[in-house]
C-alpha cells in the first residue's frame, strides 16, 4: 500500500540531501514531497517562521508521514500539530519536547557554534564546522561524501551561511503528544534520543551508518522510513 511522505530536511543543508532516499520510496511506490525553504529564500529565513514556509512550499497530501532528519525533527513536530499526518518520523535529530520551547540546535553545539563564529557573526557552511576534528567528520560522513571531490563541491555550493544569531530564536511546540512517532537512528552522535524516544515507549531503529545516511545508504534509509511507517500504522492513535 503506497503512502505520503514529507522529507524534512534540515535548515543548514538543502533538499537534495534527502532526494536519493526520496528516489528509491518513490520507485517502491509511494508519494513524496522534499520541500526545499532554502530554495526560495536568498538568507535563511527565521527558526521560528521556518514551519510556515514549509507549508507554502508543499501540495495537499493524504495524511502523509512527516520525516524530519537533524534539526528538522522539531519542524517534522510542529508540522504534525498544523496538518492531519498519520505519524511523525525523526531521523537521526533530537527528540523535540511535547510541548514548549525548541532550539534549532543542543546547548553544546550551541556554545561550538558561537566559538567558530567570525567577528561580524557569520558561520562557515555547516560541512566545515568540525574542521580538523577527525573522529566527528567521519560520524557525520562528511569523510564519505568529500572522497567524491565533485559531488562534494556541489554538496557545499548549496549550503547556505547562516549568522550565529539565528540559533537564539525558538520554535514555541504546541502540545504534539498526541501524534504516533517512531525514530530511526544512524550515527552514534544521536544515542542519546534513541534512549529518550525508547523512554517515550516509541518503535525504534538503529542504523550502522553515518548522520548522512539518507544521502550515502539512500536504500537502506527508505526501507527503515517504511517498515516504521508500517508499524505507526498499526499502532494505532497513541
Amino acid at each position: 500500500m503506497s503512502s505520503d511522505f514529507i522529507l524534512v530536511p534540515g535548515p543548514l543543508v538543502r533538499a537534495s540531501s534527502w532526494e536519493p532516499t526520496a528516489g528509491h520510496l518513490r520507485a517502491a511506490g509511494h508519494r513524496v514531497q522534499v520541500p526545499d525553504v532554502l530554495a526560495h529564500h536568498d538568507t535563511p529565513p527565521s527558526w521560528s517562521t521556518w514551519t510556515s514556509h514549509l507549508l507554502e512550499h508543499m501540495t495537499s497530501a493524504d495524511a502523509p508521514f512527516v520525516v524530519g532528519h537533524s534539526s528538522a525533527s522539531v519542524l517534522a513536530a510542529e508540522l504534525a500539530t498544523k496538518l492531519p499526518v498519520k505519524g511523525v518520523i525523526i531521523v537521526d535529530g533530537e527528540v523535540p519536547p511535547s510541548q514548549g520551547a525548541a532550539s534549532p540546535v543542543r546547548p553544546a553545539l550551541h556554545e561550538h557554534i558561537k566559538a567558530i563564529a567570525g567577528a561580524d557573526g557569520t558561520l562557515p557552511i555547516w560541512s566545515r564546522w568540525f574542521a580538523g576534528d577527525a573522529r566527528r567528520l567521519s560520524l557525520v560522513g562528511l569523510d564519505i561524501l568529500a572522497s567524491d571531490p565533485v559531488a562534494f563541491a556541489r554538496f557545499e555550493a548549496e549550503l547556505p551561511r547562516m549568522h550565529v544569531g539565528w540559533f537564539e530564536d525558538t520554535i514555541k511546540l504546541a502540545n504534539w503528544d498526541h501524534v504516533r512517532a517512531g525514530f530511526i537512528q544512524t550515527s552514534p552522535i544521536y544515542d542519546h534520543a534513541f534512549a529518550e524516544a525508547q523512554r517515550r515507549g516509541w518503535p525504534v531503529t538503529r542504523l550502522q551508518g553515518t548522520h548522512l545516511h539518507p544521502a550515502l545508504q539512500p536504500a537502506e534509509t527508505a526501507d527503515a522510513i517504511i517498515s516504521m511507517s508500517r508499524q505507526l500504522a498499526r499502532s494505532g492513535p497513541q
